[in-house]
């Protein structure tokens, strides 16, 4: 049990008291412990007398003990008080239990205040405008896509087409490799693509890699067009439905991935909404977490990944996302405590499984509320998803205007040159 004996600003002193057929518990379990694997000459394991165990191990049974009564009672009253601590470890000198008798000490913790969670109260949230029909239509036609073959014609090359080339450095006098580039996928680079577009069987051209601004460019190579082949797209019908989802009939495709967009549209603006008033709300709200709370949750991450020695960069990563969490965390709990949020018995025991504590439980439940609470005090604007996109072509879209790399095509004699006269 506990009590709380005196207050003075976040810091409160607790005296704790166990019991002593408790006590008494606690010391058969570690003496039991102790002696299960213990190995001394003249006697079997587990069947060391208690005189000899005391003598040898008594105060360190007594220390653990009080570590172990310690734990428990702490955490206790943390649960029951619903309190966060702050980074400091809680003060207090404890004596060692005596066997068969009540224990009690006193400790002094250091609570954590939350800063008051500041809500705009014009807070708007933007969600984007679903054509469901559009995408319905789109998501079709990506399944065709990923059906598609190839034919061969006698056309210049255009956007869709597969193109296959050969290739050989200027340099090289090895034997050419062939490879496929399909047009408008920019697949080995930004540039290319508009090298080979018009091209038709047996048009050679020199390229090389070129970097705007600054560096050596690259190698030049010898590019011929050996064949282009043009896209073939099933039918939509129902033998179509049938390859690409193993669905009888066009219809219902359309209906299962009409449905499906519904659905993952609904999830996916569930989550825009909650990330964009929490944004809000710790925008509103700065405040450095206790840094044991970020440790615990940072090192969790860091677990899931798997590595065995992350790198700074994922450390640092976690580390950020932990505080955010943490941040989160808190600032929801504490709008919940203000406006007074209550979870029922019932909605507790419907929400915890066994191995969940009821303050863990309390707090997600609670917070869940504040966030519904903070959603449905916000206004939402529906928007077209292209409103407040830069238009395509603008600042930032042109590959050269970082010095990024991209294809140019380059007469024979400049090659040459590039290459120490080398053909």
């Amino acid at each position: 049990m506990h009590q709380i004996v005196s207050e003075d600003g976040s810091r409160r002193t607790v005296r704790f008291t166990e019991p002593a057929d408790r006590t008494e518990e606690h010391f058969r379990k570690v003496r039991r412990e102790i002696t299960k694997d213990l190995d001394m000459p003249g006697f079997r394991p587990g069947k060391v007398p208690r005189t000899i165990i005391d003598r040898q191990y008594g105060n360190t049974i007594r220390a653990e003990v009080a570590d172990r009564i310690r734990r428990d009672l702490t955490a206790t009253l943390i649960e029951d008080q619903d309190w966060i601590l702050d980074d400091r470890d809680p003060e207090g000198t404890m004596d060692l239990p005596v066997e068969g008798a009540e224990y009690t000490f006193e400790m002094t913790f250091s609570l954590f205040e939350t800063p008051e969670p500041i809500v705009d109260p014009g807070m708007t949230v933007t969600v984007p405008i679903l054509d469901l029909e559009k995408v319905t239509e789109e998501t079709i036609e990506s399944f065709r896509q990923k059906m598609v073959s190839f034919e061969k014609v006698e056309r210049p090359a255009e956007t869709g087409d597969l193109v296959v080339l050969e290739t050989a450095s200027v340099a090289d006098a090895g034997k050419p490799r062939e490879f496929n580039v399909r047009l408008g996928e920019d697949s080995i680079g930004p540039g290319f693509d508009a090298l080979a577009a018009g091209a038709v069987p047996g048009d050679s051209f020199a390229a090389r890699m070129e970097r705007s601004g600054a560096g050596e460019p690259g190698p030049g190579h010898e590019f011929t067009v050996v064949r282009v082949m043009g896209p073939v797209l099933p039918e939509l019908s129902d033998e179509f439905a049938g390859k690409a989802a193993g669905i009888a009939t066009l219809e219902e495709l359309r209906e299962k991935v009409r449905a499906n967009i519904a659905d993952r549209y609904q999830q996916e603006i569930v989550g825009l909404k909650e990330r964009q008033v929490l944004d809000s709300l710790l925008g509103a709200t700065p405040f450095d977490p206790p840094k044991y709370m970020v440790d615990n949750l940072t090192a969790d991450y860091l677990e899931r990944l798997g590595e065995e020695d992350p790198d700074k960069v994922t450390r640092d990563a976690a580390r950020e996302m932990a505080a955010r969490k943490v941040r989160e965390f808190l600032l929801l709990r504490a709008l919940a405590i203000r406006e007074g949020l209550q979870i029922t018995p019932e909605e507790l025991e419907a929400e915890r499984s066994p191995e969940e504590s009821v303050s863990s439980v309390l707090d997600r439940l609670r917070n869940r509320k504040a966030l519904e609470l903070l959603l449905s005090g916000a206004t939402i604007i529906e928007r077209a998803p292209s409103e407040g996109r830069p238009a395509e072509g603008g600042e930032g879209d042109d590959p050269e205007s970082d010095g990024a790399w991209s294809w140019v095509q380059v007469r024979q004699e400049q090659q040459a040159a590039g290459n120490g006269g080398e053909e």
